[in-house]
This record gives C-alpha cells, structure tokens and sequence, in this order.
C-alpha cells in the first residue's frame, strides 16, 4: 500500500495544529496563562495600571499561594524512598513487583533529576492550568577525548588497536639511544653504534553509547492537544513545540542539509513566553546573523497523531518530526514518521472541570482576590501619604509669589512664606484604615477557604490562636488542609500516576540487557525484559488523618495494638515491619533500611553486625523457660558441687594414697639404709674376722715355719751329733745335709 505523500502529512499536520489547543492556537487560554504569570511575577500593569505619582503596591496573592502549597505537595510526595508502588498480579508476584517499584522509583529520582521535574510538573498545574511531562527513551553518544605523549611504539600500537578509540591527531618524533655528548666527535673507527628509537604523541577520541529512561517536564506553552480530548491517553492528536540546535539536530540523525536550510527561531513568539521571560531572556533575536551556527535555533515540533498513514484502513498512531514552518525532517534518508504505542506525555490539573482536560489553576482562584486587595493597599498607601503630604488651603490674600512654591517643596523644616500668619489651613483627610484592614483580612479568609492555604498552615499564629481552643484551631488546620488533600490526591490518580506508568513502560520497552543498581541498601541485578505490564499501581502520597504528629500518635497506637496481638497470631514480621517503615518516614527519614531490617533479609557475611537480633519470647513461655534455665543451672550447680566433691575426694585419696606411698617409700628408705649399713657392718665386721683369720693364719704359718726350722734345727745338731759320733767311729771325708734356711 502506499504510504501518504509528504504534501498530504503535511497539510494534515497543519490543520491539526492550528485546530488545537495551544498558546498559538488559543487565545483565551494563552491569555490566562500569561496572565497568572504576570500576576505571580508581581506585574499587574496590563490589568491595574498606577497612575503617575499614586501608589504603585501590588499585592502577591498568587505567588503567596503558590509558593505556600509547594512545600507541602513536595513533601507529601518525596519524604518518602517510593514515589508509586506498583501492586503485584498474583501471589508469586510479590517480589517481582517489589523490585520494578524500587528500580523504576531508582530511575525517577536517581537517574533523572525526579524532584525537579516534580517541582515543574506541579508549580506547572497550580499556575498554568495543567502541568505536563514527557516520557522517552533516549540513546545518546558520549565523546571523551584524551592526550597521551612519549609513547613507545609498544604502548602506541595497545592504544591504536582498541577498536573503542579514534585517533585524532598523532605526531612522531625519533630520538638517538646513543648521543654523542656536546662538543666531541665519534671516531670513525669507534665501536659505538647510535640507535634510535619513534615516540608518540597521540590524542584519541572514545565513544561511548548511552541508554536510559528520560523525563523532563514541559513548559505549558509548548504543548498543543486537540480541542475534543478529554485525556491525553484518548486524545487523536497532540504537539509539543520545542528548540533545538543545529548541531544538535544533526548529532540525532536528520539529513544535514535539510536542517541547514531550516529558518532560525527568533524572539519569543507567544504572550507565555514573553510572560515566562523574567530577565528578557527571549527578547535579543538569534537568527541567521549569529556567527556560531552550530548553536543557531530551530523549531522543531513533535506531532503525535493518530492517521492512516500507511493506507491499510488501520489508523495508527504515529510520530512526526518537523521542522521550520512545517517541513518533515528525514533522518537516514527517510521521513521521521514513526508508529508509537502510546503517546509520551502526562498531565494533571489541580482543580478539574469534569470531562474537559483543561481544569482551573489556582492562580485562577485568586487573581480577582489579588486585583481587589491590590486596590484596596493601593488606596491604604495613597491615603497614608495624603496624611503625611495634606492638601493645604491658601487664601489668595495670604500668598505672595512664592507661597505655593514653598508649599510644593515638602521637606522636614521647611519654610512657606505668605503674607500674614494663620492664613494656611491643612485641608483634612479622613483615615481609611478602619475600613480597609477589614476588607484585607475578609480577603484573607475568602483566599484561605478557597485555596486551603492558612496561616496556621504556614505556622502557628498567636493572634489567631490566643482565644481558641486546641481543638477548635485542629478543626479549623484540618479544615484547611483537606483542600490541600484533594488537591494532592488528584495529582497522584492523574499525572503521577500515568507518569509513572510510562515510565515503566518505557524501561520494559526499550531495557535490553540487565541493570545493576542499589536498591534498599543492596546491589540488585534487574532484567526489564522479563517485566509484566502494569496496570495497577498504588500512588504513595504520604497523605494520613491530621498532621505528623497526629499521625505518629495513630501509628504508635497501632504498633500497641500489634504487640497485643501477637499473642493470638495476628501479626507476622513483615506487619511489624510496615508499621516500622511508616514510623520512620513519619519521622522524617526516607532510608529505612538504617532503623529496621526486612524480615527474611539474609545477613551480609562481611558484616556480622548485620544479622538480626533473635526476638525475645512469649512472657509465660519465657518465664518456663526461665525455670528451666534455672533448674538446668541449679542441676549444673549441683552436678559441679558433686563433681568439685568427687575431684576433691579423689584428690583427697590420691594426696592419702600419696603420702601412703611416701611414706612406704621413706619406710623402704629407712629399711634398705638399716639393710645397708647392717649389710655394711657385717661385711666390716666379716672383713675384720677375715683379717684377723688371716693374720692368725699368717702368724699360725709363721709359728709352724719357726717349729719346723726349730725342728730342723735339732735334727740337723742331732745329725751333726751323729756324724760326729761316727766320724771318730771312723768315717772321714763324708758331710751328709746341710744348713737350714
């Protein structure tokens, strides 16, 4: 099927634009906006211009109110770690939905600036109506360019080889290893060779390609939707204006001469503009005369429609870029026209005008309130300044030529000069002020009944407060502060919520890998593709009965009742916790995870401290478990009494048996000396014996040898007898035997 010309997208884009509802298309709105801008800026010239020489006051009613519902709107929905919750399917999708809460509440706050665009979206709606934010996926690449010198041709040829980097500029310079020193020559016959060496002076340029989820809020002004829509999700067809440079155009693809050709934007074209532009920051024309043309502005508008663009009588809707006065930029040769599923944007009002999309701002509540107190402190002051300057009354008889020249100069101590005295007289003016300050504080009160936005609100008036009763001042705080509810509530069921979801859509959508990032104090590993779609969410918008301490009070009163309760099994650990994580947010700290654990968290094993305390049990179980831990302890008792008695007896036997056998040992002792010296007695006194045996032997030997010489001695003079007797008998010559010894 063919697809639409461009001449037919264009004129049909064209005639949308111009039919919808937009600062350019929409009088009455883009003058009230603009209006309630002025009004908030403090410049009410165009409606209640000051006369020359009267007062020139203004009273700030929408910028007071605006500004004293931000702070509580912000805190309402950031004092808490969640903005959304999304609620789980099934019961096997607890977990899964806990972790898409945290990490899409991680890519609001964390990787985008989330309070900011919550400050924008919401000051957007209290003062131009609605506020609107876009959602979308965006793919960027990021340069960073580095400068290396001196490098060898080893480190040279590691940085030319990584595939991630671009060489963008390289010098190379040789340098000798073996220089002769200053002043010598080289011998020709020398051995020295002079080697040189390249190094490198390179300068690279990396790329890196950056995908995430972004959102950022739109200035009113910028936004278009068509005149029927009662929602931005049923809406046919929508715009969103926007400038962007050349450079910047060609950097995302569009065809470069096409974006050349495309006229610059000049001065602010719209009165909201103009109005939004406190400093004149639109006022100086940018256009072709600018020297730097990569920075030169262009309009460029996103078209969201819903058309049959390709033929198939199947409309769908579509996303066409142009450019200029309506041209369709192309990128890659082709026209940016793109099938979405959804269109990109969210928006919320604060006061709804029921099946319409525009509502009413608060600035739109009190602009008439601004103009008659205005008028009213103008008239206060002009009346104070009569009363300090009166008109006088001068008698032509008492005035000479200068007279009325004196009088026309109004210093303290000033000399008016006439003819005779008394002539002047003052002309009296009466005091308003007994009129006016009531009329003030009746404009007050009708303010504060309109808009929920009270002194007692902003902090406790002693005047308002010195005659009241503490619950009658609650009644009239609460009073107050349910204006301020609803107001919160129906920025939470509207924009917050279809922010977020698609938020949600678009990091399922477009998250192509896993993501790492620390989400209640752990590091998480999330995979967007195995998301479900979520159409169910609970919006946190911390708004509770009363004020913080009221609250607190019903939350301590609740945690009460759980500990009663837990005796009958009414309250499991993930209540307790709950009832933990509010009292802490109530308290005014976002990280819970410092105050409580989870339960079922695992300890961190590089950190004992982190595992939990073991809960203390039920009183009546604990005190049986007392009396068991007692008796364990007195059986414990007892059985060390006994062991310690049965130790000491043994010890006592032992130190008995001990001494027992020290003594035996001593006796043995004692014995085996008596044995020994008794042993040694007997064998001195036997050696004795022996000795004396001896010596009486020796002497007995020795008297036997002296008997027997004696006897030999006889025999031998018996001998010597007998031969003498038988020599003289006549033997001669014959001697027989000898001498003894």
């Amino acid at each position: 099927m063919p697809k639409m010309s461009d001449a037919d997208l264009r004129a049909l884009l064209a005639a949308e634009k111009a039919d919808a509802l937009s600062a350019m298309a929409a009088s009455k709105l883009s003058e009230e906006r603009a209006a309630a801008l002025d009004y908030y800026l403090g410049d009410m010239s165009r409606d209640m211009p000051a006369p020359d020489g009267r007062s020139k006051a203004v009273s700030t009613d929408v910028a007071d109110t605006v500004e004293g519902l931000m702070p509580a709107l912000m805190d309402i929905f950031t004092s808490g770690d969640e903005v959304v919750r999304f609620e789980p399917v099934g019961p096997e999708d607890v977990a899964a939905a806990e972790q898409e809460t945290d990490y899409v509440n991680h890519v609001f706050m964390q990787q985008n600036a989330g309070f900011i665009v919550l400050y924008s979206f919401i000051k957007d709606a209290l003062l131009s109506k609605v506020g609107i934010v876009k959602v979308w996926w965006e793919t960027r690449e990021e340069h960073e360019r580095e400068t290396y010198d001196d490098l060898d041709d080893a480190a040279f040829a590691i940085v030319a080889s990584d595939p991630d980097v671009e060489i963008v500029a390289h010098t190379e310079r040789r340098i000798a290893n073996g220089e002769v020193a200053s002043g010598e020559e080289a011998h020709p016959d020398s051995l020295l060779t002079i080697r040189h060496s390249l190094l490198h002076d390179v300068t690279v340029r990396s790329t890196r390609t950056r995908q995430c989820a972004r959102v950022e809020g739109v200035p009113p002004e910028e936004f278009g939707i068509a005149r029927n829509a009662r929602s931005i999700r049923d809406a046919d067809y929508c715009f969103h204006d926007v400038l962007r440079s050349e450079a910047r155009l060609i950097a995302q693809g569009y065809d470069r001469e096409q974006v050349r050709r495309l006229p610059s934007h000049g001065v602010a074209d719209t009165i909201e503009a103009q109005a939004r532009d406190t400093v004149e920051e639109g006022t100086q024309k940018q256009g072709d005369e600018g020297h730097n043309a990569a920075s030169r502005l262009i309009r460029v508008t996103e078209h969201y429609v819903r058309m049959n663009y390709e033929d198939h009588d199947r409309p769908g809707l579509y996303r066409v870029t142009t450019g200029g006065e309506g041209e369709v930029l192309k990128r890659d040769g082709e026209p940016d026209v793109i099938e979405v599923d959804e269109i990109p944007f969210a928006a919320m009002t604060p006061v709804i005008v029921t099946h319409r999309f525009f509502g009413r701002s608060i600035a739109d509540l009190v602009m008439d309130i601004q103009r008659i107190k205005t008028a009213l402190l103008r008239a206060l002051l002009d009346n104070a300044y009569l009363a300090n300057n009166p008109r006088t009354e001068v008698p032509e008889s008492h005035a000479t030529e200068t007279t009325l020249d004196d009088l026309l100069v109004s210093r303290p101590g000033g000399i008016v000069r006439t003819k005779l005295p008394g002539g002047l007289s003052v002309i009296a003016h009466p005091d308003v002020g007994g009129h006016v300050f009531p009329l003030l504080q009746y404009q007050d009160a009708t303010r504060e009944w309109r808009t929920g936005v009270s002194r007692q609100g902003q902090g406790v008036d002693p005047n308002v407060l010195q005659n009241q009763v503490a619950t009658i001042a609650n009644q009239m705080f609460n009073a107050a502060q349910a204006k301020m509810k609803m107001i919160a509530r129906i920025f939470a069921e509207t924009g917050i919520r279809d922010l977020f979801a698609l938020l949600h859509a678009v990091v399922r959508k477009h998250g192509s890998q896993p993501q790492t990032a620390r989400l209640r104090n752990q590091w998480i590993t999330v995979d967007p593709r195995d998301w479900k779609a979520r159409n169910d969410m609970t919006i946190n918008v911390g708004l509770g009965t009363g004020t913080k301490t009221e609250q607190l009070a019903h939350l301590n009163m609740v945690i009460g009742a759980q500990e009663k309760a837990i005796a009958a099994g009414l309250v499991s650990p993930k209540n307790l916790y709950n009832s933990a994580s509010e009292l802490t947010k109530l308290a005014g700290h976002k990280n819970v995870g410092l105050f409580f654990t989870p339960p079922g968290t695992p300890p961190d094993p590089d950190d004992p401290a982190s595992a939990p305390i073991q809960p203390p049990s039920d009183p009546k179980a604990q005190e049986a478990q007392q009396r068991i831990e007692l008796e364990k302890a007195k059986a414990a008792a007892d059985g060390q009494l006994s062991a310690q008695k049965h130790q000491a007896d043994q010890q006592m036997s032992a130190a008995r048996i001990a001494a027992d056998t020290q003594f035996k040992r001593e006796q043995l002792k004692i014995e085996f000396d008596l044995k020994v010296q008794q042993m040694n007695a007997e064998f001195a006194l036997r050696r004795e014996q022996m000795a004396a045996e001896m010596a009486l032997k020796r002497e007995q030997m020795q008297l036997d040898a002296q008997v027997r010489h004696g006897n030999a001695n006889a025999q031998t003079h018996s001998n010597t007898a007998d031969a003498s007797a038988a020599g003289s008998s006549g033997v001669d010559g014959v001697r027989m035997g000898g001498e003894i010894g």
